[in-house]
C-alpha cells in the first residue's frame, strides 16, 4: 500500500503559479516543462503499480530522508522483510547512451546521473539502518516509465539496474512475491522517523511581472463579468464566488512570496482591490493563523490549507 502521497515539488508549484500571472522566461519554461514531464512519469509509475497491485507492500512515495545533516530525496521506497528497494523514476524520452559512467542523449552529456543518485540514497539508508541495529539489505533500480525511452549500453551493471516501461509490471510482480509483513513494522517506523519536509523554495518574485486581479479558477483568465457576490468568466463561463477568488489569491500569494507577510492590504492589492477589505479579512481568517494583531495584522497560511498538488 502507498503510505505517502506523491506531491509536486515546491519549485514545480511555484512555476505553475507564476505562469498564471506572468510570462515565463525561456529558462523558466524549460524548467516547468521538465518538472511536468517528471511528475507525469511518477504518476505513470503509480498507475502501473496500482494495476499490478501492492496491498502486501509498504511503499513510501516522494519523501525526503535526513541522515546526519544531509538530505536525500527518494521517488519511491518499497519495504519488504529482507530488502528495501529504492526506485529512482526518470521520465526520459529519446535515444540515450550510457558508457564510461556517463549518460548522454545525442552528443549531449546530461548532468544528473540516476545511478549515482540512487547509490547516494542507498548509502544514507544503510547508515540509518546500521545506527538502529537493523540488518536489512538495500537495492535500487532506475525506472523509465516513458515508452519512448531507448537506452544503448554495453555496461552490464547499468542494464541490471534499468527497468524500462515494458518490464515494469514484471518487476512489480517479482517484488509482490516477497513477504513484507513479518518484520517491516520497525523498519517502516524508522524510515518515518527520518522523513523531513522538503527544503523550502525561496524565490525572489518581481512584483511588476505579475498581472493583478481575480482569476478564473478553471482557465486562469482575468476576463470576467462581475456580479455582486461572484463573477462569470467570459472565456469558459465558469462562475466563481468572491470567497473562491480570495482563497485562491491567498494561496497563490503565499507561493509567490513565501517570505512575505500576508496582510489584508497585500491580498487586496494582489486582486487589484476588486473585493472589499472586510470580505478579504473574513476569508483570510478562515485559512490563516494570525501572527500580529492590530492595524498592521499579518497572517500565515495554515499547513492544511496550502496549495496542494498530490496524487
Amino acid at each position: 500500500m502507498f503510505l505517502t502521497e506523491r506531491c509536486k515539488s515546491n519549485e514545480h508549484i511555484y512555476l505553475e503559479t507564476l505562469s498564471k500571472r506572468a510570462i515565463l522566461t525561456k529558462e523558466e519554461e524549460k524548467k516547468l516543462s521538465r518538472l511536468n514531464r517528471g511528475f507525469e512519469g511518477e504518476q505513470l509509475y503509480d498507475q502501473i503499480f496500482d494495476e499490478v497491485g501492492h496491498q502486501n507492500l509498504n511503499i513510501f512515495r516522494d519523501i525526503w530522508i535526513q541522515a546526519d545533516k544531509s538530505l536525500t530525496q527518494i521517488d519511491a521506497l518499497i519495504v519488504t522483510d529482507e530488502t528495501v528497494f529504492i526506485n529512482e523514476i526518470k521520465s526520459y524520452s529519446g535515444n540515450y547512451k550510457y558508457e564510461n559512467n556517463t549518460w548522454q542523449i545525442g552528443k549531449i552529456q546530461i548532468s544528473d546521473d540516476p545511478i549515482i543518485q540512487s547509490k547516494r540514497a542507498s548509502s544514507k539508508l544503510i547508515k540509518i539502518f546500521l545506527e538502529n541495529k537493523i540488518n536489512i539489505k538495500t537495492d535500487f533500480n532506475i525506472i523509465f516509465p516513458n515508452p519512448y525511452f531507448i537506452l544503448s549500453t554495453d555496461d552490464n551493471y547499468c542494464r541490471s539496474k534499468t527497468i524500462k516501461r515494458e518490464l515494469m509490471k514484471q518487476y512489480f510482480r517479482n517484488i509482490q512475491q516477497l513477504t513484507s509483513w513479518n518484520h517491516t513494522d520497525r523498519i517502516v517506523q524508522i524510515i518515518q522517523d527520518h522523513i523531513v519536509l522538503e527544503p523550502k523554495h525561496t524565490p525572489d518574485t518581481d512584483p511588476p511581472r505579475l498581472t493583478l486581479g481575480r482569476q478564473c479558477l478553471t482557465c486562469a483568465s482575468f476576463d470576467f463579468t462581475p456580479n455582486r457576490y461572484s463573477t462569470t468568466c467570459n472565456i469558459c463561463n465558469h462562475k466563481s464566488s468572491n470567497k473562491d477568488h480570495v482563497l485562491s489569491a491567498i494561496r497563490d500569494y503565499s507561493v509567490l512570496f513565501p517570505l512575505g507577510n500576508i496582510t489584508t492590504r497585500s491580498i487586496r492589492g494582489f486582486i487589484n482591490n476588486e473585493v472589499s477589505k472586510s470580505t478579504v479579512t473574513r476569508y483570510i481568517n478562515e485559512i490563516c493563523s494570525l501572527n500580529i494583531k492590530g492595524k498592521y495584522a499579518t497572517y500565515t497560511v495554515n499547513q492544511n490549507h496550502k496549495t496542494h498538488h498530490s496524487v
